[in-house]
């Protein structure tokens, strides 16, 4: 009995001394997981430094920008070096829609994943993707690589200010949001000018493989200085939606990019695609209503500031692809110039859209009166409009020239604002999606503003004039009505 009850106690010892080591081990082990969370935390925390950030995010945005209008003047050198010229519209076609999609879609991955994830993910493949497109032996396979490449561009636009929103403060974003904003304008004059250029000289294999050390320094900077810190993160993504997202986008945004060319405004196929996309979008509300973590939170649009910062971001770009697209026709045709001289036409609206950006953002940043600044930027691209509304034959270069530059410095002083009253007007949890949202509406007035171009100018676009920027007048009245849903003044927080 005495060796029997020895070796009980042996073992009871053992088996306290087991236990409190693997308490002991758990203490350790919970320690050491604290420790490297609150490191984790602390690195998050730490300053970064601004100047890199920038210069990524303006990068990846200037090059994203770049590619959407580098390819236009350097499309017929290449469906000639590919063969043909069938289906000449389609490299155009697929970017657009792959990007306004994934454009939409990028807020609810940035929410599931992070931000600075999806970002590097964007860069990767849009570098991929311009590979693709320059190794292309066919137009069919162009048009393949340039729906990839616009998966990459939509998620980087769009990751540039969901970034901006998780690292600024509104009236510090302001200052940085109008210099990213300005990407848009230099792109534009870059991007047609260098297309034609690297076509005619080195080839046009060139326009693409230039995006792959772009890429790789954008990269770079996003993935060394970006922080990876969001306000608020799911853990589940919204499939049903998506796929609601994308059967509406797609037969809307085909409505209007593909009409003037495979098929005419008012036709059957117009109509078809309209009607499809809105019972897709009644399908989407349905699915989204009622989900915790929706693609597109359909209980935003019950706000107005919302409403109002996303119509008027569809009210600016549909004014900004009007000029762009009828400036250097008027000077072709109706002008009778050179179509080097059509190309430099638009200079003056897209630097005075830089300065417009530019400034808003800086006096947003020092008084935060957001209503006050749309307005005057609305009020400015009326007038703009209206002075257009008055170029003819007889006027000449001077008076297009003027005009168009008011016209682009209200345009510019409103691209900020919009992005920043969406962002203002939600909870931090919806921050990526609704920049996602307004981004979106923005890309949507520019399809349509320049499909609306198209059918009111016509073939006679000498004496268009009128009718097309009386568009753009309806537009900036729309503006200077909607910016009364935008708060008189945003505070800086402390």
């Amino acid at each position: 009995m005495d060796v029997q009850n020895l070796r009980e106690q042996a073992l009871d010892a053992g088996t306290h001394t087991s236990a409190a080591a693997a308490r002991n081990r758990a203490l350790e082990g919970a320690a050491a997981g604290a420790a490297r969370r609150n490191g984790r935390a602390q690195a998050e925390s730490k300053p970064f430094p601004t100047a890199a950030v920038l210069g990524g995010l303006a990068l990846s945005l200037f090059m994203a920008a770049l590619d959407a209008t580098i390819v236009s003047t350097a499309m017929p050198k290449i469906a000639a070096g590919l063969g043909s010229f069938d289906h000449y519209t389609w490299p155009f076609t697929s970017y657009l829609l792959t990007c306004t999609l994934a454009t939409l879609l990028c807020g609810a991955c940035a929410t599931r994943f992070g931000h600075k994830r999806v970002f590097a993910c964007g860069i990767s493949v849009f570098a991929v993707a311009s590979a693709g497109c320059a190794l292309s032996n066919s137009l069919d396979a162009l048009t393949a690589w340039r729906a990839v490449q616009g998966v990459g561009g939509g998620l980087v636009e769009a990751g540039v200010f969901i970034a901006m929103a998780e690292l600024f403060e509104p009236r510090v974003r302001g200052k940085y949001m109008g210099i990213l904003s300005s990407m848009y304008g230099l792109a534009s004059i870059a991007g047609p000018l260098a297309g034609g250029l690297i076509a005619d000289t080195v080839g046009w294999h060139w326009i693409f493989l230039a995006n792959l050390p772009l890429s790789i320094v954008a990269l770079v900077l996003a993935v060394r200085f970006l922080p990876g810190k969001q306000a608020h993160s799911e853990r589940s993504f919204d499939l049903p939606g998506a796929v609601c997202a994308a059967a509406a986008i797609v037969p809307l945004t085909l409505a209007f990019s593909l009409t003037g060319s495979a098929f005419a405004w008012f036709s059957v196929p117009f109509f078809g695609l309209l009607a499809l996309a809105g019972v897709m979008i009644a399908a989407l509300v349905l699915v989204e209503r009622r989900r915790d973590h929706a693609i597109v939170p359909v209980r935003l649009f019950r706000r107005a500031q919302v409403n109002g910062a996303v119509a008027m971001g569809f009210c600016s770009q549909f004014a900004l692809l009007v000029g762009v697209m009828f400036v250097p026709r008027f000077v072709q045709e109706g002008l009778g110039l050179s179509s080097t001289a059509s190309a430099l036409a638009t200079i003056p609206m897209t630097l005075a859209l830089v300065v417009g950006s530019t400034l808003a953002g800086r006096v947003f940043g020092r008084n935060g009166r957001m209503r006050a600044i749309s307005r005057i930027g609305f009020l400015v691209l009326g007038i703009g409009a209206l002075l257009l509304c008055l170029v003819g034959p007889a006027t000449g270069m001077v008076q297009l020239a003027y005009s168009s530059a008011v016209l682009g410095f209200g345009i510019g002083v409103n691209m900020p604002m919009t992005n920043i009253a969406a962002q203002t007007a939600v909870e931090p949890r919806d921050m990526g999606k609704v920049t996602s949202l307004a981004l979106f509406y923005r890309g949507l007035g520019g399809t349509v503003g320049s499909a609306a171009c198209g059918a009111v100018a016509g073939a006679s676009y000498p004496s268009a004039a009128l009718p097309v920027f009386a568009l753009c007048v309806g537009a900036g009245i729309a503006g200077l009505v909607l910016s009364g849903t935008l708060p008189r003044l945003i505070e800086r927080r402390r």
